[in-house]
């Protein structure tokens, strides 16, 4: 059983792997998204530690509108925000959105499916520490050539359609139930408020 065991996993820096994971470049699959726009039509977006939210969610007060230009991200786009001891990134969800100029911003190469990059990151979120810039100041850009030498492990594409069809599934369901407390608490604060 161990010589076995010994010729189905490979050793990588993630510890024993299965040999028909790959072992991919970051470098190879993400594509510098720099594309600008001023368009005040478009949502402008904050990157957290909790992923890409709606820049007035994150704010309380009104932000002044800025003529100055601001980076476009689409769907499925790997956004990192500035960030100093906690990395702020996210996978892009809506179609299209603004964000600061000063984040960067990466398409994701059709090759990966980008909720896989996300579950991946989230689970080897420490591996990802070093790609942030030291800094004395409040937040820093993310140092691209770090995050360049970064690879990760890709399981079968059969497999990641299986895992992450059944995470769609029950993200759809998560989302259902947010809104479905969402409009809980407003009916009860209209009630409270009679």
């Amino acid at each position: 059983m161990g010589d076995e065991m010994k010729y189905n996993f490979k050793k990588t820096i993630f510890g024993n792997i299965p040999i028909n994971w790959e072992i991919i470049d970051f470098k190879d699959v993400l594509i510098d998204r720099t594309e600008k726009s001023n368009d005040t039509n478009i949502n402008m977006y904050s990157v957290t530690n909790k992923g890409i939210i709606p820049r007035a969610d994150k704010f309380n007060k009104k932000l002044a509108d800025s003529a100055s230009k601001f980076k476009l991200i689409y769907k499925n786009d790997l956004v990192f925000g500035m960030s100093r001891e906690i990395l702020n990134w996210g996978i892009m969800k809506e179609d299209v959105g603004g964000v600061s100029s000063a984040y960067k911003v990466f398409k994701i190469d059709n090759s990966i499916n980008p909720m896989y990059v996300e579950l991946f990151i989230k689970h080897w979120i420490i591996y990802f520490m070093d790609i942030i810039k030291p800094a004395s100041r409040e937040g820093q850009s993310i140092d691209k050539s770090m995050l360049f030498k970064k690879s990760m492990y890709v399981i079968p594409k059969s497999h990641q359609d299986k895992i992450l069809y059944v995470l769609n599934k029950i993200n759809e369901k998560i989302e259902n139930n947010k809104k479905i407390n969402k409009n809980l608490h407003n009916r009860f604060d209209k009630v409270l408020n009679k």
